[in-house]
């Protein structure tokens, strides 16, 4: 390992946040992303991602995000080692300005949790566990491109969960995601029997106007 990744690895998540945000250049490329946090790997860059679709972003912004998730939880689930994106995902970026503004906006709780948690229930962050995490991961991640209500945030929360139980090894952390992913699928399963109804109804008056 060599000395970066050292000094990377023993930094907390949000310190490393915070010098992401103090950065020169006007824009954060996912390449800086996932060279800051170095063998932390999978799980800082998922939780750091899933908080920035948690932010408000122009339409379209959150897909920045969602792409790379879905990569990350398949090498995550396939029990890659390193991460490994597309050189054309690591060049994808957005405004460091923005960046800090929705950094500061979230340092607070991120720094509480971060208290929080603690390597428990490691039989929860193990290999076999990272294989289901990560295609639990993916599924999350697509909902997330849904246009449906809340469609971003909830499977973004769940997200963090089981990123941040990756992370410091806290199983109780992706217990909750695993929570949270049930709900997600409830969620999604609520508004699919909604619009299935709601368009049989539409269906039953055109029909009947014949």
């Amino acid at each position: 390992m060599s000395e970066s990744s050292q000094s990377s690895d023993a930094r907390r998540f949000s310190d490393v946040l915070e010098q992401l945000a103090g950065g020169a250049e006007p824009r954060l490329t996912l390449r800086e992303l996932v060279a800051a946090f170095g063998e932390r790997g999978f799980g800082a860059l998922i939780l750091v991602l899933s908080l920035l679709a948690l932010l408000p972003w122009p339409p379209g912004g959150k897909a920045v995000f969602g792409l790379p998730i879905i990569l990350l939880s398949i090498e995550l689930a396939l029990q890659r080692d390193e991460v490994w994106l597309p050189r054309w995902i690591l060049r994808a970026s957005v405004s460091r300005s923005a960046f800090g503004r929705g950094i500061r906006r979230i340092m607070r709780p991120v720094r509480f949790v971060e208290n929080l948690t603690r390597p428990r229930l490691l039989f929860m962050t193990g290999e076999v566990a990272d294989v289901f995490t990560g295609v639990v991961c993916v599924l999350l991640a697509m909902m997330m491109a849904l246009p449906i209500p809340f469609g971003d945030m909830l499977p973004g929360v769940a997200l963090a969960l089981f990123a941040l139980g990756m992370m410091q090894r806290d199983g109780v952390a992706v217990l909750l995601g695993v929570v949270g992913a049930c709900l997600c699928g409830l969620y999604l399963f609520l508004i699919w029997t909604t619009v299935v109804e709601v368009g049989g109804r539409v269906w039953q008056w055109i029909t009947g106007l014949f």
